[in-house]
């Protein structure tokens, strides 16, 4: 089935024509071509990279497409890794909802050794969780923050 602008414009498909032509050409004019025979290396280090540049027409575009693997491969490999943090903290933040509705206050002090981490990353998730506005942020005296249920 043609294209339908390829039937309304006889210029435009002599263009491609011509250009399809002249791919054609260079690819038959860059064909594989004998290559003088080297002289024996007195070592045998070279001998690999006589091999690459005898067959480069097959090793380097095998090359970039394992390149272009381990990208793809290291891509899909970080946001994995991204998902699974982010369901680890989403359950922390669960469980930091369920320790104030138990307590009804909570500092973090108190709720990391409930979550089995350090206070530090437990106040940045209760002050996520705050701006978040799932919680509501109270001062005690000595200036210690406290996080309650929004609401209570």
């Amino acid at each position: 089935m043609a294209l339908p602008l390829l039937r309304t414009a006889p210029r435009l498909r002599a263009a491609l024509f011509a250009l399809a032509a002249q791919g054609a050409l260079s690819l038959a004019q860059a064909a594989p071509k004998k290559k003088a025979a080297r002289p024996a290396d007195e070592d045998e280090a070279h001998h690999l990279w006589h091999w690459i540049e005898d067959n480069g027409e097959i090793v380097f575009p095998l090359i970039g497409l394992a390149i272009l693997g381990l990208v793809l491969f290291a891509v899909r490999r970080g946001t994995l890794s991204q998902q699974e943090e982010l369901r680890k903290k989403a359950a922390l933040k669960e469980k930091i909802i369920r320790l104030v509705r138990a307590k009804l206050s909570l500092t973090a002090e108190s709720c990391a050794p409930e979550l089995g981490v350090d206070r530090y990353h437990a106040a940045a998730l209760l002050e996520e969780m705050e701006r978040e506005g799932m919680l509501a942020l109270g001062r005690a005296a000595g200036g210690v923050a406290t996080y309650r249920l929004k609401g209570l």
